[in-house]
C-alpha cells in the first residue's frame, strides 16, 4: 500500500481554506464592509493575493470561480466576468511567513495560482508581518513582503523566538505573547478588539519582558525528518540585513542559550554586521507598552475597554487558538 501523502494532501487542505475563505468574503461583501485577513500565514497571503488578482465575484458569478481557480492554477490568464467587485483590503496580518507548505517529497509549493509569494497586493492598505529571528530550519526560510519601492517598512519587524515561538505553539509562550500583543496594538484603533481577553491569556508567571529562552526548531525536530530538513540561520539564508526593522525585546533577549546548537543572538549579529552596527527598533505601539508595563503582574489588571463576548474564554487559550478568532 503507497503511504498517505501528507505533504500532499496538507497543500490540498491549504487550497480548500483559500477557496472556502474567498467564497465567504465574496458571498457576505457589501459595500462599506472593510476586508481583513489574519491567520496562517501561507493562506492569508495567497487569499489577499486572490482577491487583488480577481476581485470579488458577485454571488451569481461565483459558479465562475473553478474555471478562474483553474485556470490561474495551470499559469493561464482568466476571464473575470465583468461587474466583478474591485475592492481594497484594509488589513492583512501574518506571523511569519514560510515556505512549508509542501508537496511530496518535501519540495515546497510556491507562486501557486500565479500569485507570487513575496509580492505585497497594491490594494493592501496596511501589511503587518512578525517574523522570527531564531528560525533555524532551511525548509522554514522565511518569505518577505517585497514593497513596491523596494524599501523596508517598520511593518515587517523582527522578534526573538523560533517560528513556533512568533507564530504559537508551545505551552510556554512568553515569546509569543509579544507578537501578538504587537499585533493587537496595530489593528485595535479600527478593529473592536476585547483587550480585556488579550491581558487573560499572557502567559502566567513569565520571564522578565523579552528574556525568555527561544525554541530551538532544529533540535526539536524528530530524527526522520532531518534527512529532508537541514539546520541553517536566517543569517545564512540571508534573510536578515543590517537595515531592516526589529522588536525591542531583542536588546533584552538572552545571548547564552540553553539550546545554543544552529542558533543566533544579537551578539551573532553583530559579529557579522560589525560592532558599530545597531538595530533599528520599532518604537512599541500603545497597547504593547501598556502589556509591558503590567508584564507579570498577578493583580487584576485595568483593561482598556469594557468586559466583552470572550469573558468566559478558558484562559488556556493560546495564540495560534486567538488567530481562530479572525476569519
Amino acid at each position: 500500500m503507497r503511504p498517505f501523502p501528507f505533504p500532499e494532501a496538507y497543500g490540498t487542505a491549504v487550497a480548500s481554506k483559500i477557496r472556502d475563505a474567498y467564497a465567504f468574503i465574496a458571498q457576505n461583501f457589501e459595500v462599506g464592509d472593510e476586508i481583513c485577513i489574519f491567520g496562517g500565514a501561507y493562506t492569508a497571503r495567497k487569499l489577499s493575493g486572490l482577491i487583488d488578482r480577481i476581485g470579488l465575484l458577485e454571488r451569481e458569478q461565483l459558479g465562475d470561480f473553478f474555471k478562474i481557480w483553474s485556470a490561474l492554477a495551470n499559469g493561464q490568464h482568466p476571464t473575470i466576468p465583468s461587474g466583478t467587485r474591485q475592492t481594497r483590503i484594509k488589513c492583512v496580518g501574518v506571523r511569519d511567513t514560510v515556505d512549508a507548505v509542501y508537496k511530496f517529497p518535501l519540495t515546497p509549493i510556491r507562486d501557486t495560482l500565479g500569485i507570487t509569494d513575496p509580492s505585497l497586493p497594491a490594494s493592501i492598505d496596511i501589511a503587518l508581518h512578525a517574523l522570527s529571528l531564531q528560525e533555524n530550519r532551511d525548509r522554514f526560510s522565511p518569505t518577505l513582503w517585497e514593497m513596491p519601492n523596494g524599501g523596508w517598512r517598520d511593518n515587517q519587524v523582527w522578534f526573538p523566538g523560533s517560528h513556533c515561538d512568533v507564530g504559537g505553539g508551545y505551552e510556554k509562550h512568553d515569546l509569543s505573547d509579544l507578537a501578538l500583543f504587537w499585533m493587537v496594538g496595530e489593528i485595535k484603533s479600527f478593529i473592536n478588539i476585547d483587550t480585556s481577553f488579550i491581558e487573560k491569556i499572557a502567559q502566567p508567571q513569565p520571564d522578565p519582558w523579552g528574556a525568555a529562552q527561544p525554541g530551538n526548531g532544529y533540535v526539536e525536530l524528530v530524527d526522520s525528518l532531518k534527512r529532508f530538513i537541514q539546520p541553517q540561520t536566517r543569517l545564512q539564508g540571508g534573510a536578515i540585513k543590517p537595515g531592516m526593522v526589529f522588536h525591542e525585546s531583542i536588546l533584552h533577549a538572552p545571548t547564552r542559550l540553553t539550546r545554543p546548537q544552529y542558533m543566533l543572538t544579537l551578539y551573532t549579529l553583530k559579529q557579522v554586521f560589525g560592532t558599530s552596527w545597531k538595530p533599528t527598533i520599532a518604537p512599541l505601539n500603545e497597547f504593547e507598552q501598556y502589556c509591558k508595563d503590567k508584564w507579570g503582574k498577578q493583580s487584576k489588571r485595568k483593561t482598556h475597554r469594557n468586559h466583552g463576548i470572550f469573558d468566559k474564554v478558558p484562559e488556556s487559550v493560546t495564540f495560534e487558538s486567538v488567530s481562530d478568532l479572525f476569519p
